[in-house]
Formats: C-alpha cells, sequence, structure tokens
C-alpha cells in the first residue's frame, strides 16, 4: 500500500490494487497436508478451525478445510494468500515517517509504536 500511496496528495481519492505477491502472497500447495485424527488427541475438529503448528524456532497458524475418514487437510497458507486486495484510499494527512518508523520499518500509530 505504501507504494501506491507514495508522492500522494491530501484530497486524492485513488483505488489500490495489489498483487498477492505484494500482499498475502502467493499460494504454496506444499503448504496444505494430510494429518491423521489422532494428532488431534480427543479434540472434536471441524473445518474452519486454526491451530498453531510447526516447530520451536518457527510456528504457524493452519486452518482445518476438509475430514475425510481418519484423516484431517489442514492448510497452512495465509486466508488472503492468492487473492488481490482492492482498496478505496483517500488521503486524508500527509507527514513525514518518524526516525523509529524508519528503523523498525513500518508506520506506527499516533501514540507510538506500543508492542510490537
Amino acid at each position: 500500500m505504501e507504494e501506491g500511496i507514495e508522492g500522494r496528495k491530501i484530497g486524492e481519492k485513488l483505488n489500490l490494487k495489489i498483487a498477492p505477491e505484494k500482499g498475502y502472497g502467493v499460494r504454496n500447495d506444499e503448504f496444505v497436508q494430510q494429518v491423521p485424527k489422532t494428532a488431534f488427541g480427543d479434540q472434536e475438529i471441524q473445518p474452519g478451525m486454526q491451530f498453531e503448528a510447526g516447530t520451536e524456532e518457527q510456528r504457524y497458524i493452519v486452518t482445518v478445510t476438509a475430514i475425510e475418514d481418519d484423516m484431517i487437510t489442514v492448510d497452512g497458507n495465509h486466508p488472503l494468500a492468492g487473492v488481490e486486495l482492492n482498496f478505496d484510499v483517500e488521503i486524508i494527512s500527509v507527514r513525514e515517517a518518524t526516525g523509529d518508523e524508519l528503523a523498525h520499518g513500518h508506520v506506527h500509530g499516533p501514540d507510538g509504536h506500543h508492542d510490537h
């Protein structure tokens, strides 16, 4: 989004289209796996449920997409992976980035960065 609004003036209105590569990424079929139901213990599993998975070094969220017999299909893609994002934007104010924002690589709210 920053690329799309760079150099714009107060009062400008525009529609931004953000390709998956610049948004939540493209879908990766390797992130879809079948897991035995036994991996979830006694918990009743339903499509749409989300779980944290991975290793101690790298954690990620998987979404249950299907349940068939004794296997559960989980998808580690972000729900918006592969989706073109569309935003209607109006520029209402413009300011220079703060030193903290430049150092952290993202915008902070009016009260600073809080916890992130």
